[in-house]
């Protein structure tokens, strides 16, 4: 019956339970611990050392918390989350008993209160990180949305239950002993974390932990300022820290002075803190969400600022108790329910790995600063004037006019953004008819007028929202003529609760495109009843092959980490059925469409040893399979198949699947990119396209990758370096790049042109020589073809090379001014050629200029004479000179054409250049250099 209500309510599923109820109760024991300690020390603190030392203790709040982020974010580099974890619980445990022993013991009790009450916050930030990192490597994000909402529940249970257990046993037992029963709570953390990592993570490849896991990042502070709507953002948050910190002071400050007894005082704020808990889980479950869909993201964000200056103007005339209760009232519960839904909304027109990035930082960091500042501010505030109470007030009203100013341009930057990014995503103008004036109505305009790209763009950021209202308008693409938007559609309404559209979903079973029905299968499986459940077991076995396949793919995706259900559907029975059907089947056109069918499943199932199955098809002939095992090898996330999806870089026709698919490795496979290419164990022409997959990192570690492929031999590898590098700091600005590094680069690349530049001189002046003396008709034009083709090759490597020095340079100036320069000096018209030195003299640094000028300088000349050379200070190598220099370079395509050259000349005096290279690994280079050989021995 239990289990029949919880799935009901909460929708766990079979096999789902104890992950679920473990989770739970970590976030039970944390928040209890939280709000047992947190009323004690404050009131603790106020009994010590009264109302006037709390802004000091604000500011080392803020101090510590910015230390804190940085040397997290370290220790997650360098340590495995779970062990982190746990130390913190130890560390916290210990911290926790050693303060209450030395305050009984009265030993450096105003030291120990600073500390502890530091200790305090900091807890409260760290501990609701870790758990929710932790509950997003547990859960994917199709559970997680299915979930949180019970193991939340915990949490909300936690604040209630540890809330009112102080206010209750605080005048009994005496507050500091009461903290003894919540470091207990805390230590009961350490073997439910440890089971829960046991059971649902400790399996989990590296690959796919980097997947789900998003922590403590570098400071990307450059990323905010880069963007006004961040930057906005951040301020409103700032901002409305700084108004709850004078908030705090003003409840804390009149309850003090009215209750005077710690115990008491500690069951006072016990009480309240587990109210306003109720409080906001009652506005959060009733109000919120029609709230913020019906007036939208900017109204509903002026509900806080409203509410507390309501407050504040009441404390304002009536400095009692009851008018700081209202206050506090109107902040702790707004907070948690309104503001904060309104305040996720903000979020979603910004990129996901930009959210990632930046979420974190303005919640420790900004947060922790605008605390800082309230402290600042409190302390000027509270040594100037006697009468502060008043004062406060005013001054909380002063700030909550700022705070509403920037609300209304965050929200015109909000609704800017959202139309930038749906015409950015497509290509294409947002038509006239569909601009907005409000984010939700742009929305629905969107899902009724856009283009199919702008609709895939909308839905993708619909999931993040609890908007009932836009059901209908989502419900309404089941009919739309793009299949890919008929799945999302239904992929979209997945996630919402309302009016389950079974009947409608059913009949999406026999739509024509297989990724529709498995999205209507998917759908089936969210919102199954006894019934439906009795449904998919009837199409698992439909004769239609298409329609059982997308239920058994569907399934798959479902069951994939929930062993119960998997044994219960019996799927590994039922791939294996799959398998053998196919290996029997006559018509090869039919196999074709059961193995693209079959990759879904396999790769949905994530079950290892049907991995094999994939590695096959990969070789498929057929040129519809092979992209689809690419894709379903990358989905698996496993390593194995990393070589030979790299592999698959070399053929144009597969190179965007396979590059899809590496992108999903993300960072931890950076490692491997860089030993294929060192190890030269894979084609160069797959090779040279690692770095537009490594671009797509967002990571230092993508950088220093980058970084080190520009020390390879291949000129065509280091070029593509650098534009990756270009990319992935135009689309991640908030990522560091060396200019040291850059500059010699810059100076290794320009002395590699010279000497190319005068190896090609040389080759142009021999062949000038040659045509003088009259050569044998013949033999002449054999060698002036081949050294005509080196002549060729030599050119294509100019241009390459002044390509990768400009793209070099773009890492370290401004891309418009470098672009600039590079298209005035590839021009053919001699006043912007000369404009684009000019302007580049002036930008480049002393060092880079005396390389630089003289390069950019030759590419606009006519002809490149002796003297020119010479004032370069370069010199011009004989015809042996030039041959062993671009021999010893890395460049094939010039070591074949001098080898072809050396073999049309017939002259032994070069036996000794190429002999070397006959012996190359390069099987060209030593298939040409034994012909060379054969052919000057000979004669």
């Amino acid at each position: 019956m239990l289990k029949k209500v919880i799935r009901n309510v909460f929708d766990i599923r079979e096999g789902e339970y104890r992950t679920a109820f473990l989770m739970q109760l970590n976030i039970f024991l944390l928040i209890s611990t939280l709000l047992i300690v947190k009323p004690t020390v404050n009131a603790l603190f106020l009994s010590r050392f009264g109302v006037e030392r709390l802004p000091e203790a604000f500011i080392l709040v803020a101090v510590a918390a910015i230390l804190l982020s940085s040397l997290y974010a370290r220790f997650l580099d360098r340590s495995s989350l779970n062990k982190i974890i746990e130390r913190t619980l130890f560390i916290s445990f210990g911290v926790l008993v050693s303060f209450v022993l030395l305050l009984q013991l009265n030993v450096l009790v105003d030291w120990v209160l600073y500390l502890f009450y530091v200790w305090t916050a900091i807890f409260a930030v760290l501990s609701a990180s870790q758990f929710w990192v932790l509950a997003n490597l547990v859960y994917n994000v199709r559970e997680a949305k299915r979930l949180f909402g019970f193991i939340g529940s915990g949490a909300i249970a936690g604040g209630i239950f540890g809330g009112y257990l102080t206010s209750v046993l605080a005048p009994v037992l005496g507050s500091e002993n009461v903290l003894y029963i919540s470091a207990f709570l805390l230590l009961a953390c350490i073997p439910v974390t440890r089971m829960i990592w046991a059971e649902n993570i400790s399996h989990l490849s590296v690959y796919r932990r980097k997947k789900r896991f998003q922590g403590f990042g570098e400071h990307p502070i450059r990323t905010i300022l880069n963007s006004k709507h961040l930057t906005y953002l951040a301020s409103v948050i700032g901002l409305g820290v700084i108004v709850a910190k004078m908030v705090d002071f003003q409840f804390n400050d009149i309850a003090h002075e009215i209750i005077t007894d710690p115990d008491e005082l500690a069951a006072f704020f016990g009480f309240w803190f587990s109210s306003l808990n109720l409080l906001s889980l009652f506005i959060q479950l009733f109000f919120t969400s029609r709230v913020v869909m019906k007036l939208g993201v900017g109204p509903s964000l002026l509900f806080l600022p409203v509410g507390i200056l309501l407050g504040a103007t009441t404390l304002l005339i009536f400095p009692e108790l009851w008018a700081a209760i209202l206050l506090k009232t109107a902040d702790g519960s707004l907070k948690q329910s309104v503001n904060k839904s309104a305040t996720e909304l903000l979020s979603l027109p910004i990129p996901q790995e930009i959210k990632n990035r930046t979420k974190t930082f303005i919640d420790v960091v900004i947060d922790s600063t605008a605390t800082g500042l309230a402290g600042f501010i409190l302390i000027f505030i509270v040594n100037s004037i006697n009468v502060y109470s008043q004062v406060i007030s005013v001054v909380i009203i002063l700030f909550i006019g700022g705070w509403i100013y920037l609300i209304s341009k965050v929200k015109t930057e909000y609704l800017r953004l959202f139309k930038l990014n749906v015409a950015q995503a497509s290509d294409e103008k947002i038509p006239q008819a569909v601009q907005p004036d409000s984010f939700l109505r742009g929305i629905e305009e969107i899902l009724k007028k856009g283009s199919q790209k702008q609709i895939l763009y909308v839905l993708d950021k619909v999931r993040g929202m609890e908007n009932e209202s836009l059901f209908d308008h989502i419900r309404a693409l089941l009919k739309h003529t793009s299949k890919e938007v008929r799945a999302e559609a239904i992929r979209t309404l997945y996630y919402f609760k309302k009016d389950p559209v079974e009947d409608e979903i059913k009949s999406m079973i026999y739509d024509p495109a297989h990724e529709v029905k498995m999205a209507a299968f998917e759908y089936l499986f969210e919102h199954s009843s006894g019934e439906t459940t009795a449904t998919l077991d009837k199409y698992l076995f439909h004769d239609d092959a298409s329609i059982s396949d997308a239920a058994l793919a569907s399934l798959a995706l479902e069951t994939r980490n929930n062993e119960t259900l998997r044994t219960q559907y019996k799927l590994e029975e039922r791939i294996e059925s799959k398998i053998n059907s196919i290996e029997k089947s006559p018509e090869a056109s039919l196999q074709k469409d059961d193995k693209i069918r079959l990759l879904d499943i396999l790769s949905n199932a994530n079950i290892p040893s049907y991995y094999s199955y994939i590695e096959k098809m990969l070789d498929d002939p057929d040129p519809e399979v092979r992209p689809k095992a690419i894709a379903s090898a990358g989905k698996t996330l496993n390593p194995d198949f990393i070589t030979p999806l790299i592999t698959s870089l070399a053929d144009k026709k597969f190179r965007d699947s396979a590059r899809e698919a590496l992108i999903g490795y993300n960072t931890p496979a950076i490692d491997l990119f860089l030993t294929a290419v060192e190890q030269r164990s894979i084609a160069m022409k797959a090779l040279r396209f690692l770095p537009s997959v490594i671009e797509h990192f967002n990571s230092q570690r993508s950088v220093e990758a980058l970084f080190k492929l520009l020390e390879d031999d291949d000129l065509r590898l280091r070029l593509q370096a650098v534009r990756s590098l270009n990319n992935l700091k135009s689309s991640f600005p908030e990522l560091t790049f060396s200019s040291k590094q850059i500059a010699q680069r810059i100076l290794e690349e320009g002395r590699i042109y010279l000497d190319t530049l005068s190896a090609m001189y040389a080759q142009i002046i021999i062949n000038y020589r040659r045509k003088q003396k009259g050569s044998p008709e013949e033999q002449y034009s054999r060698e002036e073809k081949a050294r005509r083709e080196l002549i060729d090759v030599l050119e294509k490597r100019l241009d390459t090379d002044l390509e990768l020095i400009f793209g070099l340079l773009g890492l370290k100036y401004p891309p418009e001014d470098v672009s600039l320069v590079y298209n005035g000096v590839r021009s053919s018209k001699p006043e912007q050629q000369t404009n684009a030195i000019e302007f580049l003299d002036n930008l480049l640094e002393p060092d880079l200029k005396r390389i630089l000028i003289p390069v950019v300088e030759t590419t606009v000349l006519d002809s490149i004479s002796e003297d020119t050379l010479r004032s370069l200070r370069l010199s011009i190598p004989d015809e042996r000179e030039c041959f062993e220099m671009l021999l010893e370079g890395n460049d094939q395509r010039i070591k074949v054409a001098v080898l072809r050259l050396i073999a049309e000349l017939d002259n032994e005096k070069y036996l000794p250049v190429i002999q070397p290279y006959s012996k190359s690994d390069d099987m060209k280079i030593r298939k040409l250099a034994a012909e060379a050989l054969d052919k000057t021995s000979q004669n």
